[in-house]
C-alpha cells in the first residue's frame, strides 16, 4: 500500500528548457503550500571530448561549468522566493538520473515539464525520457506539458480537482492522494469515469459499477470518507476522452490525478495510451501515482 500522503520533499528535474520554467512555478508554489524543500536535478550528458577534457585536466568541462551556473541561477531564484532549496547536477542519462535522485531523496513528489513531440499532422506525443520516468519512479510524478496555461496562482487557488478512474486497481491507488490533494487546497475532488471499450452505456449500469467500486476503494482505504472528500461516485455514465479534455479547460480544473497504469512495449513505442495523451493535451498538471506491485494486483 502506498504511504500516507505528505509533502515535505519536491523534487524539480530540469532541462533548462522553456518547457521546465511553468513546471517550476508549480514546484515553488506546491513548496511554499506545504512549506516543503526544493530538491533542484539536471542530468548532465557529456560529450565525448568533454569527458576527455575533464579525464586529461582535471577541471570542469565548459558544458559543466555552464550547466552548473544555469542550476544555481534557477535555485537562487527559489531561495528569493523564501524556499528552501538544494541544487544537484548528476552525470548520466535523464531518465535513470531523475529516478535514482527521487529514491535517494525520498522524494514525495516529482515535478517535470514536458514538451510535445509532434509526429504527423495531429499527433502530439510525451518525450521519451518523461515516458521512462514514469514507468519507473516509485514517487508520485506532477507532469506540466505543453498546453497547461501559464500564469501559476501563488497561493493555488483550484477551482476544483479532476480524479480519473476506468475502474482498475491503480485508479484505485491513486483514490486516497486526490483526498489530500483536496483537502490541502480546499478545493472539491470530482471523479471523471473514463468510458472503456466493450463495456454498457446504460447509467444504471454505471451507478451500480460505480456504487461497488466505491466500496473497493472505502475497503482498501478504510480512513478515507468518500462521501465527503471524493464527490460524485454517481456520475451516472462513464465519459469518452475528448470530454475529459473539454472539461478540464472550460472548468479550468486546478490538477487532475489519476493512477499509472504499466502499459505492453508496443503501446509505450507508440504512446497511444490514455495518460500519453492526456499529459500531451491537458490544460493542467497531471499529478500520476504508480501503486505498489501488491496494490496494483
Amino acid at each position: 500500500m502506498l504511504a500516507k500522503p505528505k509533502m515535505d520533499r519536491i523534487l524539480f528535474a530540469t532541462d533548462f528548457l522553456s518547457s521546465s520554467r511553468l513546471a517550476l512555478d508549480y514546484a515553488v508554489a506546491f513548496a511554499r503550500h506545504f512549506e516543503a524543500t526544493v530538491i533542484m536535478v539536471h542530468a548532465l550528458e557529456l560529450s565525448n571530448p568533454a569527458r576527455e577534457a575533464e579525464t586529461e585536466t582535471s577541471l570542469p568541462s565548459l558544458t559543466r561549468r555552464h550547466a552548473d551556473e544555469r542550476l544555481h541561477a534557477l535555485a537562487h531564484g527559489v531561495r528569493n522566493a523564501g524556499v528552501t532549496v538544494e541544487a544537484f547536477i548528476e552525470d548520466g542519462i535523464p531518465a535513470e538520473v531523475i529516478t535514482r535522485a527521487a529514491d535517494r531523496h525520498s522524494a514525495d513528489l516529482l515535478v517535470l515539464g514536458v514538451h510535445g513531440v509532434h509526429r504527423g499532422l495531429s499527433h502530439l506525443l510525451v518525450g521519451s525520457n518523461t515516458e521512462k520516468i514514469l514507468l519507473s519512479t516509485s514517487c508520485p510524478t506532477m507532469t506540466v506539458g505543453a498546453h497547461v496555461f501559464t500564469g501559476v496562482d501563488p497561493d493555488l487557488h483550484f477551482k476544483e480537482i479532476l480524479y480519473f478512474t476506468d475502474f482498475t486497481p491503480e485508479a484505485a491507488a491513486a483514490a486516497p492522494y486526490a483526498a489530500f490533494l483536496g483537502r490541502s487546497f480546499h478545493a472539491p475532488v470530482d471523479v471523471c469515469q473514463l468510458l472503456t471499450d466493450n463495456v454498457p452505456t446504460d447509467p444504471a449500469f454505471w451507478q451500480e459499477f460505480s456504487k461497488e467500486y466505491e466500496g473497493a476503494i472505502r475497503q482498501a482505504h478504510p480512513e478515507l470518507d468518500t462521501h465527503r472528500e471524493i464527490a460524485t461516485f454517481d456520475v451516472g455514465r462513464g465519459v469518452e476522452f475528448e470530454e475529459i479534455i473539454d472539461r478540464a479547460r472550460v472548468q479550468q480544473a486546478g490538477l487532475i490525478v489519476l493512477g499509472a497504469h504499466a502499459e505492453s512495449q508496443l503501446a509505450r513505442h507508440l504512446h497511444t495510451s490514455f495518460a500519453y495523451q492526456l499529459l500531451s493535451r491537458a490544460t493542467c498538471p497531471v499529478i500520476s501515482i504508480r501503486p505498489a506491485p501488491a496494490e496494483a494486483s
